[in-house]
């Protein structure tokens, strides 16, 4: 008899501000046809696969549950920065063209304010 481990799917959650405003949302909605499908591919990857590649989902270094979801399209990278929450939840914090090998601050900055109101909203891990 085969034994078989069952991963759940992971369930995205886009940050909403307080405004109703979805960023990440917005920032896939101005991506053009192309790169937005391949971005949209690489979630779809992160949602389903139990493992993914460190290619395209690795943790942020010095930071407290931050995650980055890399995407690279024509000489383009594209990132999304979000944090794990309660098992298999993952929170879709802030989407940005990256143009410089290292994560500029300013975007880091807004995603861990983002993480910060999302888990006082929400309640802490």
């Amino acid at each position: 008899m085969e034994t078989r481990l069952v991963v759940p799917m992971r369930e995205f959650v886009f940050y909403q501000t307080d405004f109703g405003e979805k960023p990440v949302e917005d920032f896939l909605a101005a991506l053009e046809p192309a790169p937005r499908a391949k971005v949209v591919r690489n979630l779809e990857l992160l949602r389903t696969l139990p493992f993914v590649p460190s290619e395209f989902w690795q943790k942020m270094t010095g930071t407290d549950n931050l995650w980055e979801l890399r995407t690279e399209y024509a000489g383009n990278i594209y990132r999304i920065l979000a944090c794990t929450y309660k098992g298999n939840r993952v929170i879709l914090l802030h989407g940005f063209q990256k143009k410089t090998q290292k994560t500029p601050r300013q975007e880091l900055e807004i995603a861990e304010q983002r993480k910060k109101r999302y888990l006082q909203t929400h309640g802490y891990l």
